[in-house]
């Protein structure tokens, strides 16, 4: 029964937001196939031309990583105005009518935007990924590329590369808990002042540490946070840097970037025993204790 009132709450996430999501995540592959033909050479004459393979590859991995972040940036612009979203559009009274709890309606808004319109982005991506190769392909060597590709192993890799996306997606959206919560709460309680004082506030505590104790707690506080969620993200083990990451992914097989893949999840677990981490999910929830509050009080 509980797990079919989340459904439900999570289906109302869709039917108010599908529209720009799906905008979101398939009008600018459109818009780059539609325009690509009436771009001019996308090599210079006097650039070395890159082999077909990893025109596609850098095409499909690209495609991944361009609808997924445009996605992610959209989803936590918005989710900071969503914790007042029933009092604005005064359809409070009838979701607390629902039998579902605070937590439940509070978690599906956060769960959807946070983690499962990135993922869903990220799925698009992967699907968009193929049509965008042969569009570069198809461009850069014409038809005489697509054989030169070896398109099973290139979709094994970007399948690959979706899985560790999709994980650390979810590692990340941990790591920055502590700082959309903080948002979100912020815009539950002083309305729309509530994220230009966060920030402000934040700012100037900062600089006034910063300039007369010479304290940079906050900035530090907040670097570890940033750091913690790109690495979670990708490249935790640092094992692809630099411009050996295409070189060495070039040269190697499924299996060993499976290994690779697999490592680097290991140290994007191994980084959540940090207490930067631990205390980042302890404000989290001190935020979303406080969302829940704000919501009580509205009943």
């Amino acid at each position: 029964m509980k797990a079919q009132r989340f459904l439900t709450l999570l289906q109302r996430e869709w039917m108010q937001h599908r529209l720009g999501w799906l905008l979101v995540m398939l009008v600018p592959p459109a818009l780059i196939l539609l325009l690509m033909p009436l771009q001019g050479p996308i090599v210079d004459g006097d650039a070395q031309v890159p082999p077909p393979v990893a025109v596609a590859a850098v095409a499909m991995l690209g495609s991944m990583a361009g609808v997924f972040a445009l996605s992610w940036i959209v989803s936590m612009f918005q989710l900071p105005g969503l914790s007042r979203r029933d009092q604005q559009d005064r359809s409070v009274e009838f979701w607390l009518s629902l039998p579902a709890t605070h937590v439940e309606s509070i978690g599906a808004t956060v769960l959807t935007h946070a983690l499962l319109v990135p993922m869903a982005a990220v799925a698009v991506g992967l699907v968009c990924g193929p049509v965008m190769a042969a569009a570069a392909l198809l461009k850069i060597h014409g038809f005489a590329g697509f054989g030169q590709v070896p398109w099973g192993s290139l979709m094994g890799i970007a399948v690959l590369g979706w899985l560790r996306l999709s994980i650390g997606l979810l590692l990340m959206t941990l790591w920055l808990s502590p700082l959309f919560m903080a948002l979100m709460a912020a815009a539950a309680w002083l309305k729309r002042w509530g994220v230009p004082v966060l920030i402000g506030g934040t700012v100037i505590l900062a600089n006034v540490l910063k300039e007369l104790y010479h304290n940079h707690v906050v900035a530090q506080l907040l670097k570890a946070q940033f750091e913690g969620a790109g690495k979670a993200l990708f490249n935790a083990s640092m094992t692809l840097e630099g411009r050996g990451a295409a070189r060495q992914l070039e040269h190697e097989s499924f299996a060993s970037l499976l290994q690779l893949v697999l490592h680097d999840l290991g140290a994007a677990f191994a980084q959540l025993a940090s207490p930067h981490f631990v205390g980042g999910l302890a404000l989290a929830s001190l935020c979303f204790y406080l969302l829940v509050l704000k919501r009580r009080q509205a009943s």
